[in-house]
């Protein structure tokens, strides 16, 4: 009689156990399959609106681990980045390109990766050039694009090195 109650207990154990660590890891092949869809596209349009298309940039320091979860921690922070360069006048067709970029990116990963959300911090007061600023708002915008397209060619690079990109 004890026995088939303590292999009770123990499966239900593990069952809670199951539920609870549900949703820890990020699920890396929705995330990809999402970004090859939409914010692939999405970020060469962006690319291509702010003049670093044909630019070689590295990832700077924000994504040379080579863990996925830090990479896509690093994704979102510099997409939340790249929001606030946008700020909250779109003024023209690159700030509308790059919030784009930066709320599909937020949707992704908190959709399928809640334990990036748990982490992630609060979103700080969007950066607002003043008059005449709008060079180095753009300059500022293509340089996160291409921080941002790197760290995502990296994580797509690690985890599916078979495919053809």
């Amino acid at each position: 009689m004890i026995l088939p109650r303590a292999l009770s207990c123990a499966v239900l154990l593990l069952l809670v156990v199951a539920v609870l660590s549900r949703g820890k890891r990020c699920s890396i092949a929705k995330i990809l399959r999402q970004y090859r869809a939409v914010i692939f596209h999405e970020i060469q349009n962006l690319k291509n609106l702010s003049g670093s298309a044909g630019r070689n940039s590295r990832a700077g320091p924000a994504c040379r681990s080579d863990k996925d979860q830090k990479i896509l921690l690093s994704i979102y922070n510099i997409s939340m980045s790249l929001r606030d360069v946008a700020g909250g006048s779109l003024r023209g067709p690159e700030e509308a390109a790059a919030w784009k970029v930066a709320r599909n990116t937020e949707f992704v990963l908190r959709q399928n990766c809640r334990k990036i959300c748990k982490s992630l911090p609060a979103a700080a007061q969007p950066w607002r050039p003043g008059p005449g600023r709008r060079r180095k708002q753009l300059k500022e915008l293509a340089r996160k694009a291409a921080r941002l397209a790197t760290c995502w060619e990296k994580l797509y690079a690690l985890r599916s090195p078979g495919l053809d990109s």
